[in-house]
């Protein structure tokens, strides 16, 4: 046995749910398995190089990613495998959030950490972190997201719900949870490719403030804008959200906030209590990461904060109520979950992209690159689906405002088993 295959197995004998069976295909291979003492997912991987077990050990988590975009090692069921490892996370030395450590698993990780310090979200390196994921080909994402090009969680009520009524539904909820009327002056941190903002004017006939930092973003919906005929109701801009000046009578920002990194939390926040009128309302949706394991997180970095989401940090709710306290009078009136529709969403958009593989080939994208974009949507459906991460709404608003109403149940029950 090698000295690198020794200490994967040593690093992953403290799992404690199912098993991961490897298969070596490679000249002089053997097969094993990995089990825990308790019931969990029974997961299957081939490897074909033994240079795998080197990496993994090397880089952690991120190494067992770029493993599989470099094809080292294969599955027949990837979201089985990283739920797997999405259930015995905090037993796993090498992965973000774990609170069990060894010397030897993810020794070079601190390469991947400096990557990421030196992509802070100032105003000039964010637009570069943005374009690096976003600016990639609005055909792409138009293959991934369907019709109303969000991205984001959508809410499903069933299992066999489209993913363009999904959306639809999160956008109708947040317009419910917003009180929209047709007076109202709305501003949205985060246009994406303009579907809310399309879909809040339409629908309510309310003036609507939108930016971006995304040069392609912008150009895609200024053309669905005009298309629409939204042009009077509709203001977009590029403008990073720390320039901008002004207030609004509702302020909305969906999956936004992961990208403005952990040191802008307090400018976000207050940024967004100083646009918001005195009796406004303002509804964010993020994604959050367990509190318990939060400052763990924050020391560590994974796979899609190097190859997807450069500069990005989950939230974590008791971080936001912090930072609401210092920058702000705004008050928490309403939070739901919303992490059981995600993985589901995530799903969606993975199928998207393997039924579209042959068109996206033709475009111009590779197979590596396929690769690193179907782990990463799988990587995170395994965390939404295990409860390792979570994806909520929040409704704040100021002390005596009159607009604040009962929004208990409005983000509805998925009722299909997962």
């Amino acid at each position: 046995m090698t000295f690198y295959k020794k200490l994967f197995r040593y690093g992953l004998s403290r799992i404690q749910k199912g098993s991961l069976t490897i298969t070596e295909s490679f000249a002089g291979g053997e097969t094993y398995s990995l089990r825990g003492n308790q019931p969990g997912y029974e997961a299957q991987i081939t490897v074909q190089d033994p240079y795998f077990y080197k990496h993994c050990v090397l880089y952690g988590e991120i190494g067992f990613g770029e493993s599989y975009v470099s094809a080292t090692w294969q599955t027949t069921d990837l979201n089985l495998t990283l739920r797997w490892f999405a259930d015995n996370a905090r037993q796993m030395p090498g992965f973000s959030g774990s609170s069990a450590s060894t010397w030897f698993l993810n020794v070079l990780g601190f390469v991947n950490r400096i990557k990421h310090f030196f992509r802070p979200n100032t105003i000039k390196i964010s637009r570069k972190n943005i374009a690096e994921h976003y600016d990639i080909g609005n055909r792409l994402y138009e293959l991934m997201l369907g019709k109303t090009m969000a991205y984001s969680c959508g809410i499903f009520r069933k299992a066999t719900d489209t993913l363009d009524a999904a959306q639809e539904r999160k956008f109708e909820t947040i317009c419910q949870k917003l009180q929209l009327r047709k007076g109202d002056h709305l501003l949205e941190i985060g246009s994406g490719w303009g579907g809310f903002a399309i879909y809040a004017a339409r629908k309510y006939g309310c003036r609507i403030t939108t930016i971006t930092i995304s040069e392609q973003q912008f150009i895609y919906a200024q053309q669905a804008i005009r298309k629409a005929r939204l042009e009077k109701l509709i203001d977009l801009r590029i403008c990073d959200y720390r320039t901008l000046e002004g207030q609004f009578d509702k302020i909305v920002s969906i999956e936004m906030a992961e990208a403005i990194g952990f040191k802008y939390f307090d400018t976000y926040f207050g940024k967004v209590a100083s646009l918001l009128k005195p009796e406004g309302l303002a509804v964010l949706q993020y994604i959050t990461f367990p509190e318990s394991r939060f400052e763990q997180y924050l020391k560590n970095t994974d796979f899609s904060q190097i190859y997807i989401f450069p500069g990005s940090c989950l939230l974590s709710n008791h971080e936001v109520m912090k930072s609401l306290h210092r920058t702000s009078d705004l008050l928490l009136n309403d939070l739901e979950t919303m992490g059981q529709h995600y993985s589901t969403t995530l799903r969606r958009w993975r199928q998207n992209i393997e039924k579209n593989r042959k068109e996206l080939l033709k475009m111009g994208y590779d197979e590596k690159f396929l690769r690193k974009w179907v782990y990463y949507l799988c990587f995170c459906e395994a965390g939404f689906a295990e409860r390792a991460i979570n994806d909520v709404q929040v409704v704040l608003g100021r002390a005596n405002t009159k607009q604040l109403g009962d929004y208990n149940g409005l983000v509805e029950p998925y009722l299909d088993r997962l």
